[in-house]
């Protein structure tokens, strides 16, 4: 593609060349010369050229406008411009035509139409020779259309780094290297609580946003020297006193030549995560006093078994140190319980079911046995839904078990000795009646009244 200076040269030298041209009409025999000069140079240039008669008809046409357009010379010679350019109106052509025989010279952008019917977009130069009325017109044409597809991608990046900017989750603003806006997403516009992106662009973000900080502008400083700088938590005081918790990150961006153009600004507002964590923090702290002072035995283990944490209840359950425990696999207790526990535990991550009142018998290492009821909750992951650890909170129940054993041997002692004194009054009775019986026999008054007789006296 030919540059403008070349351009400039190549129509004066056809200007020369025309100018000669016509001495050479009165001497004939410097003509054809003259004329051959003319098409070698036509044929070499990188740029399109139409020669035109007067009336706008086509009489010559170099090879890389042949190129350009898909015709061939035959297609064109003794048409009319006309036929080729395309407009929505009629009189443009004749309103340049007059401009260059005012001005001899015009230099503008259109379309032709190319052989296949798509739109040629080109930079036109044309020149009239001759004085006064132009005997003829000559027209040079640049090929646009690398530079349009060249300004159509960096529009379609320019309008996808919009896209991409107005969809993030950061707040985003690009600045100059005087600090003045270049272009802000919606999100910076929420956070910082600006109204119109419009009314923003192009001025200091100092003047914008009041009030910040000489050790924010060093920051900036350093960006428009070159530094990435970032940090995930900081904070910025607003002018009314409330405090913004950012994390934030400045970078330089660079031109084409590789010199800084400006720099970028992410920031994002985390006050909402910092409530959050606060507020996570609390909750654990008083959890873990919870778990801690809490006089049930309490133990997390993990898919591998290992105790993640106990309580001291539960360290005491086994008469074992607290610190021994953490860390161990909850195998190591094995020792105190039945082995088909620990498979059902297993079973646990497996089901993927809770664990509810489960009794378990625990021998101590002094021989005395304890009771304690479990009960198990499974913890899963948030994202995968697989169970990461369980919780295990249990009752020790001993002392109940100890107390319902007594009332259970009161209550058989009870009817032991019930027993004895139903049998007691039974036989009693029979030998009240064997002395009625006796008594009968031997014609004397019964004794003794019968039991049916003392309950009729009831």
């Amino acid at each position: 593609m030919v540059g403008s200076t070349e351009r400039l040269i190549y129509i004066s030298l056809l200007v020369v060349l025309g100018i000669i041209a016509l001495i050479a009409l009165r001497r004939r025999s410097f003509m054809k010369p003259i004329i051959r000069g003319l098409d070698d140079l036509v044929e070499k240039m990188g740029e399109g050229y139409l020669g035109l008669d007067r009336e706008g008809r086509i009489v010559a046409a170099n090879a890389a406008y042949l190129r350009m357009s898909g015709y061939r010379l035959g297609d064109l010679l003794g048409t009319s411009i006309e036929r080729l350019l395309v407009s929505d109106h009629p009189q443009e052509l004749v309103q340049r035509m007059k401009q260059v025989e005012a001005a001899k010279t015009s230099i503008y952008r259109a379309h032709h139409r190319a052989k296949d019917g798509s739109l040629l977009p080109i930079e036109v130069s044309i020149t009239a020779m001759g004085d006064g009325s132009p005997i003829a017109f000559v027209c040079f044409y640049r090929d646009l259309r690398e530079q349009q597809r060249a300004q159509e991608q960096a529009q379609h990046v320019q309008d996808l780094m919009r896209y991409v900017i107005d969809h993030s989750f950061s707040a985003i603003a690009l600045f100059d290297t005087q600090m003045r806006y270049i272009m802000v997403s919606k999100k910076y516009l929420q956070e910082y609580q600006l109204s119109d992106e419009a009314a923003i662009i192009g001025r200091s973000h100092y003047d914008v946003i009041k009030g910040i900080p000489d050790r924010w502008k060093e920051i900036h400083r350093r960006a428009l020297g070159g530094e990435v700088l970032n940090h995930d938590g900081d904070f910025f005081v607003n002018d009314d006193g409330t405090v913004m918790h950012t994390r934030w990150e400045c970078r330089p961006w660079y031109n084409a030549d590789q010199t800084i153009g400006g720099m970028v600004l992410y920031t994002q507002d985390i006050g909402a995560i910092i409530e959050f964590q606060r507020e996570l923090f609390e909750a654990r702290d008083y959890l873990s006093a919870l778990i801690t002072r809490s006089n049930t035995p309490i133990v997390v283990w993990d898919k591998d078994l290992v105790i993640q944490r106990a309580n001291p209840a539960f360290a005491r359950l086994f008469g074992i140190e607290l610190g021994s425990l953490i860390g161990r696999s909850l195998t190591a207790l094995k020792a105190y319980v039945n082995h088909d526990i620990h498979e059902l535990v297993k079973r646990l991550f497996v089901t993927g079911r809770d664990l509810s009142s489960m009794e378990i018998e625990l021998t101590l290492s002094d021989g005395t046995t304890k009771h304690v009821v479990w009960t198990a909750t499974l913890i899963h992951d948030s994202d995968s839904k697989e169970v990461q650890a369980v919780i295990a909170q249990g009752q020790d129940i001993s002392e109940l078990k100890k107390m319902q054993k007594e009332s259970d041997d009161q209550l058989a002692m009870l009817q032991r000795w019930y027993a004895v004194m139903a049998h007691r009054e039974e036989r009693i009775m029979e030998l009240k009646e064997e002395v009625n019986e006796a008594l009968r026999s031997s014609g004397q008054a019964r004794r003794y009244r019968s039991m049916v007789e003392q309950e009729d006296d009831a």
